[in-house]
């Protein structure tokens, strides 16, 4: 490799905290003789492997620049109306790459990693042509194999974090672009000659399907190149000659401190009704499309309200300005981690133009930094979107949290012209209902004249102004600028919202899914399925370099959360009737999260993703009304009291609370430390709560003997099992209540009681198992006739005796609040059964497990508010609200035996704690 590839590690490694730009620019002009002067400010002819910009179709004399044209109709077509949309594709493509001044912008990795840099861009979609256009049958040979493995495979990030160095190594510029040149050729040649094309209509069965393909994915990376070249530093790129102008307001002053309602409009909220939503495009629908977007599912979207602008620049400067990117309350887990792990304090879009704190900004858009246009839509990410929709929660004090749009509700705003299923609602005696009777024998939806696309009606030079008689246009798409454009410029839709395409792509609610009825297209078979996982957000509605299928209302393109790609968002409120909903717990300061269908709930297998969003059964990422949290509830003590009933289970609960130790453990019990701890636990329980009973005055000083007199006080042990730590308490306490949700260990400890003894059988290894004695100790034996067993509901106890309220002076509840469907309502029920002054033992191992506990009632095990919530650190909170005290924090362990050689150690957390009087 030449020296003039190395790559300059001078510059700033993130674009937003790159100084001034006129500055940058100053500091590091390029001056004197360089080797690759040809690299440096317009592209000489050697550059053009196609056609010249001014040559080429799409090309816009009065303007003097090249813009997009419309998507090509696959029924209605010529070789040379194809021939026209591959150069324009083409020469598209090289008059964004000509932004890239010197080999350093062609090698220089992006500053976060996660891409190739643009060589890899310039070379792969010209390979791609030649690949696909082999796998489809259209060529025999390729050009270069080395070429056509180095640039066959673009890379999908998986994590933030997941940093790559690349390779060093690339080709010269000059190789890159003869190889293009060559690729140029044999694509025009395949369009011109083959037979594949002769056919009237292409469909997805056909060869020249590859053809399509390839003008498609070339237009994707033209969008996501420009992304990239935006990330660049000032001084590595230059606006090209022949590209679109920004829009026209680009180049206007702006207020460093905005006024809302003069440098950005306020942006209300507009309602819209509720309906089914059918999504999908028609297989035969004669225009090229993704294997993603082919299938059909039903929506039933629920009434809404969206905001009718993208959020704004101005908007968003709120939340900035307001703390919202060192909160992490407002953030998810993944957010604040990608958020820390970048440093992050405004969108990567903005530069500032001062110190921190003074918050004034540039923009920074493809090529160049301009004033801030406050009115613009704000560039985000999907974590930074969520983050403001939870910041302006609280900010106007909503009782239901706001979200982003879904891809059913999207269509909702949109005009219903624009909707995928559009063919669904043609009106009687319309130009659509005419068209649909004159070909009887063509399915509505497969027909582009029912159902017209917007990205086969316009193209760059028409896109911004709405057609009077068909309401096509008016939407920034196709390259009409080269920016975004003003959020209150072109008209709304016929429901008040404005940019439902185009400017910028708007950031969903729903995962990247198939629809039922998704087959991967044998070409490509690694675009869509690999991003079902649950990873992926989908964008809707394209952007301003949206041109060709990006364009179209049909289509479906996603990207990791941590990703930029010149997208934003507006907000969502859905109807709620909040009074289905427990009033107690929710409201502003706990907002609801409804119910809400996406697009990826219960897709086809093997494309099924394991997100708590991806089936309409798993709501853990919604608020239960009233009604479901009672089914939840009930279910949960089914599921718990069946988890019990085994003999399994049973036997190694009799083995934990009565061993005998030396035959249920005979090489550990002569084991010291923690080890000697955990053995005989339940019995260990028993006398640290009674020994803090006595200490606390509700419990009279123990005898020599160790027993104290009938009717000294009362205990009650929660989730008692088999009974052993009720019989152990016995021997202090005057009456004892076990409680169990579990009938067979109620019937057990019963039965030792009466009996003093049970055999049973305890697993050796696989079906062998040896035949033991549970039996009592004499102590508690004799103490036995004092305690009393209940099945029932540790979170709700009869109200009259023996579980009367405020009767007992002590509680046990070991490893109980994990194993409970609301650990909350359990430690209330604790309070309610002791008398003031009254003390409990808790312990847990804090194992939560959905089986036993929505997620949203557990105590800890997750992050709140953006942050990891400890359990222990929010049990001691949760009881402080209940006016217990906290009297000892430590440790319990235990130990289960599974069968001979294999037992579970368990190191129990231990909380004492005194109801104040």
């Amino acid at each position: 490799m030449a020296s003039a590839n190395r790559v300059d590690t001078g510059a700033c490694r993130n674009p937003s905290l790159n100084i001034r730009p006129d500055l940058a620019r100053a500091a590091n002009a390029i001056t004197g003789a360089q080797v690759d002067d040809e690299l440096v400010g317009p592209r000489g002819d050697w550059w053009w492997t196609g056609k010249r910009p001014e040559e080429c179709p799409g090309f816009d004399k009065a303007a003097g620049v090249l813009r997009s044209l419309p998507l090509p109709n696959t029924r209605s077509f010529t070789r040379q109306s194809v021939l026209d949309y591959f150069d324009n594709s083409w020469t598209l493509t090289e008059v964004l790459f000509a932004s890239l001044q010197t080999t350093d912008a062609f090698i220089r990795q992006p500053y976060h990693q996660l891409r190739h840099p643009m060589m890899f861009y310039y070379g792969h979609p010209a390979v791609l042509y030649i690949n696909k256009f082999r796998v489809g049958g259209l060529l025999t040979d390729g050009l270069n194999q080395f070429f056509e493995q180095l640039f066959e495979t673009g890379v999908d990030e998986m994590s933030w974090d997941d940093l790559s160095r690349g390779r060093d190594d690339w080709p010269p510029v000059r190789e890159v672009t003869e190889y293009r040149r060559k690729a140029y050729e044999v694509v025009r040649d395949v369009i011109l000659n083959h037979p594949a094309l002769d056919k009237p209509e292409i469909g997805w069965d056909d060869p020249a399907f590859a053809v399509f393909m390839g003008f498609e994915h070339e237009r994707i990376h033209i969008e996501t190149s420009s992304v990239l070249i935006r990330e660049l530093p000032l001084t590595s790129v230059r606006k090209p000659e022949f590209w679109p102008d920004y829009h026209p307001t680009s180049h206007n002053s702006s207020a460093p401190v905005p006024t809302q309602g003069v440098d950005f409009p306020v942006n209300n909220l507009v309602p819209v009704a509720g309906e089914k939503v059918v999504l999908g495009k028609d297989i035969a629908y004669p225009s090229f499309g993704w294997d993603n977007e082919y299938g059909a599912k039903e929506v039933n979207v629920q009434s809404f309200k969206a905001t009718q602008f993208k959020v704004t620049n101005g908007e968003f400067l709120k939340f900035v300005k307001s703390s919202g990117y060192s909160n992490p309350k407002y953030w998810s887990a993944e957010g604040w981690g990608w958020k820390t792990f970048r440093n992050v304090k405004w969108p990567t879009f903005w530069m500032p133009d001062g110190p921190q704190g003074l918050h004034r900004y540039k923009l920074r858009v493809l090529f160049d930094a301009i004033d801030m246009r406050w009115d613009w839509p704000v560039d985000a990410n999907y974590h930074e979107a969520r983050a403001f929709a939870a910041w302006r929660t609280e900010a106007d004090g909503a009782s239901v949290h706001y979200r982003l749009i879904t891809e059913a509700e999207h269509n909702l705003l949109r005009n219903s012209r624009d909707r995928v299923d559009a063919h669904l609602h043609t009106k009687a005696g319309s130009a659509q209902a005419a068209a649909a009777a004159a070909e009887p024998g063509r399915r509505a939806g497969a027909n582009e004249r029912v159902s017209p696309d917007l990205a086969m009606e316009l193209s760059g030079a028409n896109a911004t102004a709405r057609d009077a008689a068909s309401g096509a246009g008016g939407f920034n798409v196709q390259l009409a600028h080269s920016s975004q454009n003003p959020v209150t410029e072109l008209p709304p839709s016929e429901k008040g919202f404005y940019d439902t395409f185009g400017s910028a792509w708007e950031w969903a609610e729903d995962h990247y899914a198939a629809f039922p009825g998704f087959k991967v297209h044998p070409f490509y078979e690694d675009f869509s399925a690999p991003c079902f996982a649950g990873k992926h957000q989908l964008i809707l509605g394209g952007s301003f370099i949206s041109t060709g299928q990006l364009a179209s209302k049909f289509a479906r393109y996603q990207f990791r959360p941590h990703f930029f790609q010149h997208a934003t968002f507006r907000l969502v409120v859905p109807d709620t009737d909040l009074s289905l909903y427990d009033a107690a717990r929710y409201g502003p300061s706990n907002p609801i999260t409804p119910f809400f269908e996406t697009s990826c709930m219960d897709s086809a297998p093997p494309h099924v993703g394991d997100g708590p969003c991806c089936s309409k059964a798993r709501r853990q990422a919604f608020t239960p009304t009233v009604l479901e949290e009672a089914a939840s509830t009930k279910a949960k003590l089914e599921a718990a009291q069946v988890a019990y009933e085994s003999d399994a289970i049973l036997s190694q609960y009799l083995s934990l609370h009565y061993g005998p130790v030396d035959r249920v453990y005979p090489e550990l019990a002569n084991e010291t430390g923690i080890i000697a701890a955990a053995l005989d636990f339940p019995a260990k329980l028993a006398e640290c709560l009674s020994s803090w009973a006595e200490r606390a005055g509700v419990l009279p000083a123990a005898a020599a003997d160790g027993a104290s007199a009938s009717g000294s006080g009362r205990a009650l042990d929660l989730g008692c099992a088999v009974g052993r730590s009720t019989f152990e308490l016995g021997r202090r306490f005057g009456e004892v209540v076990g409680v169990d949700i579990s009938k067979t260990f109620i019937e057990v400890a019963a039965k030792i009681r009466d009996n003093g003894r049970m055999d049973y059988e305890c697993a050796v290894e696989g079906e062998t198992t040896e035949r033991l004695t549970a039996a009592l100790p004499a102590a508690s034996a004799a103490a036995a006739g004092r305690c009393r067993f209940l099945q029932g509901d540790a979170t709700s106890l009869p109200a009259s005796s023996p579980t009367a309220p405020g009767s007992f002076d002590a509680v046990l509840a070991a490893n109980l609040l994990d194993r409970v469907p609301e650990p909350a309502t359990c430690l209330a029920q604790i309070k309610a059964a002791l008398k003031p002054g009254g003390v409990a033992l808790l312990t847990s191992p804090f194992s939560w497990l959905e089986q036993y506990t929505d997620r949203s009632n557990w105590l800890g095990g997750r992050y709140v508010d953006g942050l990891a919530r400890r359990s222990a650190d929010a049990l001691k909170a949760a009881v402080a609200e209940l006016g217990f005290e906290v009297l000892e924090e430590g440790s319990m362990p235990l130990i289960i035996r599974e069968h001979g050689r294999k037992y579970q150690l368990i190191n129990a957390h231990k909380l004492v704690m005194r109801l104040k009087a």
